[in-house]
């Protein structure tokens, strides 16, 4: 995908396509023609990136929770070594705004446990 440096993290997220989003919730098998009113991805719009120490949130709705407050949790747990983390809304951000490398592994997490990596290949 090709990105702008004036767009908000949001818009990445939004474009990013998975077969995850596409679930289906509930029980349809008396009923296997009626379509689903929703999709996974209208039910659980909680996100993250996370590039260089810092969690980018989506947290343009109500019921988006912080999925990155287990990890962090869990980093702050017993002194393991991985020093602070920070969050922030990826709403807030644009590409502009990121100190990242290039050809490093980030990640996008959503649906709460649908990891992929993310790797900047070009800046111009």
């Amino acid at each position: 995908m090709l990105v702008l440096g004036s767009q908000k993290l949001t818009e990445l997220r939004d474009s990013i396509c998975c077969v995850s989003d596409l679930q289906i919730g509930g029980e349809f098998s008396s009923t296997p023609d009626q379509a689903p009113e929703h999709i996974s991805k209208d039910l659980y719009k909680s996100a993250f990136f996370y590039f260089e120490g810092t969690f980018y949130n989506d947290k343009r709705y109500p019921e988006c929770r912080d999925l990155s407050r287990t990890i962090i949790e869990w980093s702050e747990s017993h002194d393991r070594g991985y020093g602070k983390f920070q969050t922030a809304k990826m709403e807030d951000f644009t590409f502009n705004d990121l100190y990242i490398k290039l050809g490093f592994p980030y990640l996008y997490c959503h649906q709460g446990d649908c990891e992929h990596v993310v790797v900047i290949t070009d800046i111009r």
